[in-house]
Formats: structure tokens, sequence, C-alpha cells
């Protein structure tokens, strides 16, 4: 497969999990604020629930979709030296990103999934509601259920971050052209190997103070 065609599904689908996220908050923090009481009202939630909780099935589908196929991309040569602050930082957000978007759909199956724990909503899609080998003693734990609520904060502040930097290089771009530019303040190139690490490290802070 041609470079080409293989940065266009890259974008395809960092697109469709960007909007998708994005739209997935949005419901979820609408449902939260609905009031649930009995009748209509209860299944309009439920029904609500439900949409949102398919629908992160099927984002964290394409998010693993879209994890291997990074992997299995064209690799470029790692940084030497010195990088600019904004390099560094878009790295780190990256990842905080990489790990999100499979983090957040996950707990989401979790806890809907298994009633008659919090949240619960059946998924809508022919097989069972419940996710395999998942206790619902686990599913009921209120840490989990935090987590997925407060997780959101995390992942819209590193979409902020991440919309930001992409403007700016896109400034910097129109202002000097293709030419890379460094930025002033500059970090060693062996921090930016630490992303990783620091993507996974920021969840799990995520998730102490849920619990």
């Amino acid at each position: 497969m041609s470079r080409d065609r293989y940065i266009l599904i890259a974008r395809i689908l960092h697109w469709v999990l960007s909007i998708g996220m994005i739209a997935e908050i949005l419901l979820g923090l609408y449902s939260d604020g609905l009031p649930y009481g009995a009748g209509q009202a209860a299944a309009r939630v439920t029904f609500l629930y439900s949409i949102h909780k398919t629908a992160g099935v099927a984002l964290l589908a394409i998010a693993i979709v879209f994890a291997l196929w990074l992997q299995l991309g064209p690799r470029r040569p790692g940084p030497e030296g010195r990088i600019g602050w904004d390099h560094a930082l878009g790295r780190l957000v990256y990842w905080g990103l990489f790990v999100g978007m499979l983090a957040i759909p996950l707990t989401g199956p979790i806890l809907h999934g298994n009633g008659p724990s919090w949240g619960y909503a059946p998924i809508l899609w022919p097989w069972n509601d419940r996710v395999p080998g998942v206790p619902d003693a686990f599913a009921a734990n209120r840490s989990v259920s935090a987590f997925h609520v407060q997780s959101w904060w995390l992942f819209a502040g590193l979409s902020i971050v991440h919309v930001l930097l992409w403007f700016r290089r896109r400034h910097l771009r129109r202002r000097f052209g293709t030419a890379p530019r460094i930025a002033r303040l500059t970090v060693s190139a062996r921090l930016s190997r630490l992303a990783p690490f620091a993507g996974v490290m920021m969840w799990l802070v995520v998730a102490a103070l849920a619990a």
C-alpha cells in the first residue's frame, strides 16, 4: 500500500473517532442531566443511554482498528538532540488521547452492560447485553463509574490542546513555509520517548482520583 493511501485511511479513522468521541461526550452529559423517574421519562433516558452505549462499543472497535493501523504504518526515525516544546507537548497529548480513546469506551460497556448496576441500558445489537467475563461486583463498583463519568474532563482538555497545537503548526507553516522551525524553548529528544508511559500514567492518575 502506498504511503498516501495509508495516510488517507489514518485520517479517516482519526476524524471518525474525533467526531464520534465528542458526540458521545455531549450525549452522555445531556443524558446525565435528564430526570430519571418512571414511565416515559425513564424509558427516554434508557434509550439515550442505549444509543450512547452502542455508539461507544462501535467507537471502541474503531479505536482498536486505528491503534493497529498506526502500528502497522511506516515508521519514522525518532528525533535526536533537542526538540521544541511544542513537539514534545504534541507527543504527550497524542499518547494521552491514544490511551483515552481505548480506556473511555472500554469502561462504558462494562458499566452499562452488566445490569442491574449503575447506568444499565441494553446495547442495540442482537447479542447479549452483558460483557463476558466481567463480574457484577466490578461493574457496579463506584470507582469504575466515577472514572467513566469524570474521564471526559481529561479527554476534553487534551483535545483542546491538540487542536491549539494544530493551529500553531498551521500558522507557522503559513509564516515560514514547510521548513522546520524549532521553538525557542527546547527539551531533550529523549523525553519524547517517555510520552507513551506518560500517556498511560495520566489516565492512571484519573483512575486513582476517581477511586
